[in-house]
């Protein structure tokens, strides 16, 4: 009869390699770029897109979703560094897909919004998120909610533990 721990070691090992697949996949994912580069009909965004990260993509939804919002909130929402956001944003400006901004009683604190151009692709890339949550929940409704709270409580529970 096998012991519980092996049982148990052989569970961790699965998941490990779950997890560790998904990762994988995720930083070598250029779907994203793929996508909107076959529906992109901006020449400027065609030659602005292979040099951004995905990294700036989320950023610039973040900014896009906010109106106006300070460095340190977009690493706080999505958490990242202060340095990596200063990084993010200041390629962003340079591609004038954002713009910053300062209160004239606050020279201090800096704003960003996203311009036209920007705008334009945060909300294409909001259209490809909508597309690949769809798939995300079609495969989420074959599971029954109870597992799925078990799922989750167990992916919280194991990234507090890292």
């Amino acid at each position: 009869m096998p012991d519980m721990n092996d049982d148990l070691l052989q569970l961790k090992n699965r998941i490990e390699k779950s997890i560790y697949q998904i990762l994988v996949s995720e930083a070598e994912d250029d779907s994203d770029r793929l996508w909107l580069m076959e529906r992109i009909s901006d020449d400027r965004l065609k030659k602005l897109l292979p040099r951004l990260s995905v990294s700036s993509l989320h950023v610039l939804d973040v900014i896009y979703a906010h109106d106006s919002i300070k460095g340190i909130d977009i690493a706080r929402e999505m958490g990242l560094t202060k340095g990596a956001v200063s990084k993010i944003t200041r390629k962003l400006l340079e591609q004038d897909l954002i713009r910053k901004n300062q209160l004239p009683d606050n020279l201090k604190e800096i704003y960003y919004s996203v311009t036209p151009l920007g705008a334009e692709l945060a909300e294409l890339h909001r259209v490809f998120h909508k597309e690949k949550d769809h798939k995300a929940i079609e495969l989420l409704a074959s599971f029954d909610e109870a597992s799925l709270e078990i799922v989750a409580d167990f992916l919280e529970k194991l990234a507090r533990l890292r």
